[in-house]
């Protein structure tokens, strides 16, 4: 963990600030990769990485700080993970110069692949290709083999190169990497319900942790735990998915736009009594997905004076194959006698801009726009994967202005989403997202 989160990005950013001590003759003035040092620029940037924070959502956890303020007052390890490996690819493109921005992207997409929990084998080969490429390419753009930059080779540098076959031996990283020893001293330490002796408790609740694993995996049709407790007043639907509350008592009437989008998938479906359809629904504000994050709508979130942080953009699963992204309004049912199809309307992004995906290795995701509002689509909820951010394109200007973008959007995912499987369920009505 600290290799990725802590050492690499503060050799990194040690290179763009210039904080790195010059040796033998060398110059700052002779660095071209040199642009965050401090001034208008770094500040600017910073002010993007904090700008960036109401249109990540509660479920990916703590967001990263303005680094130009908080870098050196403790900014944690998950910071710098979102910060250098998911906002850092779009925020920082118009400011490296071209040749050491493609090498970065090659550390972030090797990275982003390797630490899954789960790897399919042309993925791993993949990312051992780009990390090693990364590790080369930065010998030759940074170290330049003079003898006052060797110390610009930290260990952390070389370890990039041994992560594959590390996973070759022991499995993924994601499953015995700090993150999971942490998460799991949590857990315990969430349970523990007195503070006299607190050491010994921790003892005993790990044990009756251990206990219960062994008891799963030797019978795992027994539950032991409460597994199928549901929010109040809500609706599960199968899967794994579950419709919550805010939602309407009496049915309201949709837009034209809303019931084209809604006529659409009737016919697509050829559900019964299309004609006999009064253009009215219940709508209902959250959805909760298999993986426990929990996703809102733009409805829902109009109905509350709380500061959310934005959780209404979702990612698809779009006709065959397809992986599409867009706005929740809201969620409803239509129901035909004992059958019931659970529906969710759409504002979506158009599609990714090809080029620039192709030159950043996948990392700068899906630089996109929002197409027109009055332009809906209708799903059935269980196409809905998982909570993701659109944040808009922030770009700062070489005489460190910030420009703001009306139109253009990038993405962000969780990093290590796959893990949210092995913790317990968020409460849905908790404060966290304010």
């Amino acid at each position: 963990m600290h290799l990725v989160s802590l050492n690499v990005p503060d050799l990194l950013l040690g290179l763009w600030r210039g904080t790195i001590n010059c040796h033998g003759g060398d110059r700052l003035s002779s660095w071209p990769w040199l642009k965050l040092q401090k001034g208008r620029i770094w500040e600017a940037h910073g002010k993007t990485v904090e700008m960036a924070t109401p249109y990540l959502p509660s479920s990916f956890d703590r967001a990263p700080r303005n680094p130009a303020e908080k870098i050196n007052s403790g900014y944690k390890a998950w910071e710098y993970l979102l910060y250098i490996f998911a906002l850092g690819p779009a925020l920082l493109k118009p400011i490296l110069p071209d040749l050491y921005f493609k090498n970065y992207c090659k550390l972030v997409r090797g990275i982003q692949l390797l630490q899954q929990h789960s790897i399919p084998h042309e993925q791993l080969m993949l990312g051992t290709r780009l990390l090693h490429e990364f590790v080369r390419e930065f010998e030759e753009l940074y170290y330049q083999r003079k003898t006052s930059r060797i110390h610009f080779i930290w260990q952390s540098v070389h370890l990039l190169t041994h992560i594959a076959s590390e996973i070759m031996r022991a499995g993924p990283l994601a499953c015995y990497a700090q993150w999971t020893m942490e998460s799991a001293i949590g857990s315990l330490g969430d349970e523990i319900r007195q503070a006299q002796d607190p050491y010994a408790n921790i003892s005993q609740r790990g044990i009756l942790r251990a206990q219960f694993n062994a008891i799963n995996s030797m019978m795992p049709t027994l539950s032991l735990k409460d597994e199928n407790r549901l929010p109040a007043h809500s609706m599960d639907l199968g899967d794994g998915y579950v419709l919550m509350t805010a939602c309407d008592k009496v049915l309201r009437s949709v837009s034209e736009n809303e019931a084209a989008a809604i006529f659409k998938l009737w016919e697509t479906n050829r559900w019964p009594n299309l004609h006999h359809w009064t253009k009215e629904v219940k709508r209902w504000a959250r959805l909760r997905i298999p993986n426990g994050q929990v996703a809102r709508s733009v409805w829902g979130e109009s109905r509350t004076r709380k500061k959310l942080r934005r959780t209404t953009i979702v990612k698809v699963s779009y006709e065959i194959c397809a992986i599409r992204f867009g706005e929740v309004q809201y969620y409803f049912y239509l129901a035909f006698g004992d059958e019931t199809h659970t529906i969710s309307v759409l504002s979506v992004f158009s599609d990714p801009d090809s080029e620039l995906l192709k030159d950043s290795h996948l990392v700068f995701q899906y630089l996109c726009r929002l197409m027109d509002p009055r332009i809906l689509v209708a799903i059935d909820v269980k196409q809905i994967k998982s909570l993701v951010a659109m944040i808009p394109y922030y770009t700062v200007t070489e005489q460190g202005e910030i420009d703001i973008p009306h139109t253009k959007h990038f993405l962000v995912e969780k990093p290590h989403l796959e893990l949210t499987f092995f913790r317990p369920l968020e409460d849905p009505d908790s404060d966290t997202e304010e």
